[in-house]
């Protein structure tokens, strides 16, 4: 018996060995396979080999990084805290690398006191850093809010970063964040290098243009610097003024460690530095490219701690008089600087930047206004004026400038600052689509003329259509428009620069919209072509592959009990599906995380061009009015205002005419506040 007990104590034992030996390789082989399903920048990977990123933060901070240098990241209960930020921009960063070359969809839920939050993208490409938006949402401190967004990543993207930043400098909360490919995964290993057109004989805008306008564009000064030339050399050959997109922003040029190393001398008169500058304007000065200065006052990308006591954004807004002498020296200090280093290189600044609310009827709010009062842009005005070295023009610049709400409401607060003659121009920024009315573009440069002021086009970029024939359509938009600008130059009109916003598409901040001239490669747009063709007379021709448009004009029935829907979110609006007391049916869609009024659900209409519609629809919304309008930019002609506020269904019925001469159209639904609202039963059809 101990003989057979010993056998089987010693069997035993080599089969606990085994065992042993057996859990210890499949341990090794699962801690392989989990280091190959997810990394540590949180990427996994699903069973089809494509990679995502699903963070809850239930177990840490995991691969989320700080954004910003005084930036802290702090994990509690299943939330992520971002703390200590002193910039707007201050977030927090996820790597993206495995994601380039993909269309991908980002979610994050988000709580904060600052007004809104945005998921953006920040990536390197051929030595220059580029920075798009992709969505922005409404934030409160008391529940957290859904942001969302989709968004193509260059081929030829680097060091990819998705991020999280605020209009302030408020802590931000973050519950989860995702990324998910949206259609067919492309391995970015697999993708191939650029190759750059040959530029050598492309036509030379700026000569093209001699006898109506300087040509400008806006670059990055890394472009000067970078070791591939390319972007630089297109640059001297086509323009002949430039604008920094960044780097002569407040943010940028105001200097916060010297600043507080001495406020008995730094107090009054905030420390600017430039050093950053030098090569790019150097380069300038040699090769005979004017500059203008963007921008001195603005209400972003000014860093929180100018308007506190000390410098300290935990300490209280200085007082009004305090504000307006840091105000005064700041702007003297940067004339004095740029006289003494580069005169005659600066043409112009935009002194006062984006100063008019959305909807264009008052002023935006912002720590300038809070702090110093409405007047804060004619004190800018009268500062500039005093500083300024002669010769320079000084401008006032804002986006949507030519929407009629907006260009009266900049009129008016321009008046006295021309009568001072404290300003000499208007900068029209032009961030446009090809829906947007060229008549209206000229009309309002007009009415600034009107004031005695020069007009500039500062920041001109036009979204190509998502259609078959959509860079042709852009191609013959920017033909139309150029040609508009110079029979107004001819006609009197003082139109003395027009500045496109970038190079080529994958660099603008717009690059889903592929918004400009040229593309990725530096190769000639039809874009380009179109605006050559506009001052030599020549017409652009229908490429082979030109698409004619067929009017579908099939009903459009939403009934959302399937949890679909054809249309899609107007700017940063979310919408879905979703069962909280529908109108009919156990469903209804939900349009929520609108910034602005406008932000909304669209729907897609082309096929109705130039037809009469039948249409009908349940709404309800705590917002007082809800609007059904057309998406024709300069009028947004309503068709419908509802009635709503009680947050009770409403049913709509009605006809409306679709204006004709247009290749794609659209329809949204919105409220005349940003509160959240619910449609159902939506019905389109030609009227019998």
């Amino acid at each position: 018996m101990k003989e057979e007990s010993g056998k089987v104590s010693n069997i035993t034992n080599r089969t606990i060995l085994k065992l042993l030996s057996l859990v210890l390789v499949l341990s090794m082989a699962l801690s392989v396979l989990a280091a190959c399903n997810k990394n540590d920048d949180g990427v996994q990977i699903d069973e089809n080999g494509v990679p995502y990123i699903d963070i809850s933060f239930e177990k840490g901070k995991g691969p989320a990084i700080a954004r910003g240098d005084s930036t802290k990241l702090e994990v509690k209960d299943g939330e992520l805290k971002i703390t200590n930020r002193t910039d707007a921009w201050n977030g927090v960063n996820f790597k993206g690398d495995k994601f380039i070359g993909n269309k991908v969809q980002v979610k994050a839920s988000v709580k904060s006191a600052n007004p809104t939050c945005s998921l953006s993208l920040q990536y390197d490409l051929a030595g220059t850093t580029a920075y798009t938006t992709i969505g922005t949402g409404n934030t409160s401190s008391g529940y957290y809010s859904q942001i969302q967004g989709e968004i193509e990543i260059s081929e030829q993207a680097e060091n990819v970063f998705f991020y999280i930043e605020a209009s302030g400098v408020d802590d931000i909360y973050v519950k989860e964040f995702e990324v998910h490919v949206v259609g067919d995964y492309v391995d970015p290993s697999t993708l191939a290098k650029l190759e750059y057109a040959n530029i050598a004989d492309y036509p030379e805008l700026k000569t093209l243009y001699a006898d109506y306008f300087k040509f400008g564009c806006a670059i990055p000064t890394t472009f000067v610097s970078n070791k591939n030339q390319n972007y630089i050399e297109l640059v001297t050959k086509e323009f002949n003024a430039i604008t920094f997109e960044n780097e002569l922003k407040p943010d940028s040029i105001l200097d916060y460690e010297t600043s507080v190393s001495d406020l008995s001398k730094y107090n009054e008169s905030p420390a600017v530095k430039f050093d950053h500058l030098k090569e790019t304007l150097d380069y300038c000065k040699e090769h005979g490219i004017v500059v203008r200065g963007h921008t001195l006052v603005w209400y972003s990308q000014t860093p929180a701690w100018l308007y506190h006591v000390d410098y300290d954004i935990n300490k209280d807004f200085v007082d009004r008089d305090l504000m307006l002498k840091r105000m005064e020296n700041y702007i003297k200090s940067v004339f004095e600087w740029a006289q003494t280093n580069y005169p005659g290189v600066f043409y112009a600044w935009d002194v006062v930047n984006e100063a008019v609310a959305d909807g264009g009827s008052i002023l935006r709010d912002c720590e300038w206004k809070q702090i110093i009062g409405d007047d804060y842009i004619e004190k800018a005005f009268e500062y500039a004026r005093k500083y300024a070295p002669d010769g320079v023009k000084l401008f006032y610049n804002d986006y949507n400038s030519y929407q009629n709400g907006k260009r009266d409401t900049i009129i008016e607060y321009l008046k006295p600052i021309a009568a001072a003659g404290n300003i000499d121009g208007v900068g029209m920024q032009g961030h446009i689509s090809t829906a947007t009315g060229v008549d209206y573009f000229i009309e309002a440069m007009k009415m600034y003329a009107d004031l005695g002021l020069v007009v500039n086009v500062t920041e001109l970029d036009i979204s190509m259509p998502n259609n078959n024939n959509g860079e042709y359509d852009q191609g013959v938009y920017f033909n139309k428009l150029f040609k508009a600008f110079i029979d107004a130059k001819k006609s009197g009109v003082p139109l003395e620069c027009v500045t496109v916003w970038g190079i080529c598409d994958n660099l603008s901040w717009k690059s889903a919209d592929k918004p400009l001239l040229f593309a990725d490669d530096l190769s000639q747009k039809t874009a380009f072509k179109g605006v050559v063709a506009a001052v030599t007379g020549e017409e652009l021709q229908k490429p082979a592959d030109y698409v004619e448009i067929v009017r579908d004009t099939s009903t459009i029935y939403e009934d959302y009990e399937d949890g679909k829907f054809v249309g899609g979110p107007r700017f940063s609006a979310t919408v879905g599906v979703g069962d909280s007391d529908p109108f009919d049916g156990s469903k209804s869609l939900f349009c929520t995380g609108g910034v602005d009024t406008y932000d909304g659900y669209s729907v897609d209409i082309s096929g109705f061009v130039g037809k009469k519609i039948h249409y009908s629809f349940a709404v309800r919304s705590a917002a007082p009015q809800t609007k059904m309008t057309l998406d024709i930019d300069g009028e947004w002609p309503n068709i419908e205002t509802i009635t709503t506020g009680s947050d009770e269904w409403i049913e709509v019925d009605g006809y409306c005419d679709v204006p004709g001469g247009y290749d794609t159209l659209t329809l949204y639904f919105e409220t005349t506040t940003t509160d959240s609202f619910n449609l159902d039963n939506l019905l389109i059809e030609l009227a019998e």
